[in-house]
């Protein structure tokens, strides 16, 4: 398996050739488990670091809230960092939360990408690992 320094390298191929014409302000980590790979994605691209908390409501994922111990997302070109995307419910409801606050997310950033999705609600995504999908979702 690759290292997540790679997964910070991932995020930079991100500015650099899918997202050319964006610059990230900030990274945007989803509570819990991106947080810690928010952080490193974040220290790699010298960027201040959000942490966005999307709800549950049920069985499924809505906006939630961005957690105001971070640096503020309001106005800002946001790169959002997960662990894993399954179906991409967690990344459209951080997607709503970030629109929401009048944030702009231009990238995603994924540890592993289950769903065979390139984009999320328009908005760009890569991850160190894909893995095949075992059925249509």
């Amino acid at each position: 398996m690759r290292s997540l320094e790679e997964l910070a390298k991932s995020a930079r191929e991100l500015k650099e050739k899918g997202m050319s014409t964006y610059e990230i302000a900030v990274v945007a980590g989803i509570e819990s488990g991106g947080m810690a790979l928010g952080l490193i994605v974040a220290r790699s691209l010298n960027k201040p670091i959000a942490s966005v908390r999307p709800q549950r409501l049920g069985e499924k994922k809505v906006a939630g809230a961005v957690n105001p111990s971070f640096s503020r997302v309001e106005g800002k070109k946001v790169l959002i960092v997960d662990t894993i995307l399954r179906m991409g419910e967690t990344i459209r409801a951080a997607i709503e939360t970030l629109t929401g606050v009048k944030a702009k997310p231009v990238g995603v950033v994924v540890l592993a990408n289950k769903s065979g999705k390139e984009s999320i609600e328009g908005v760009p995504l890569r991850s160190l690992v894909e893995l095949l999908p075992v059925a249509k979702q």
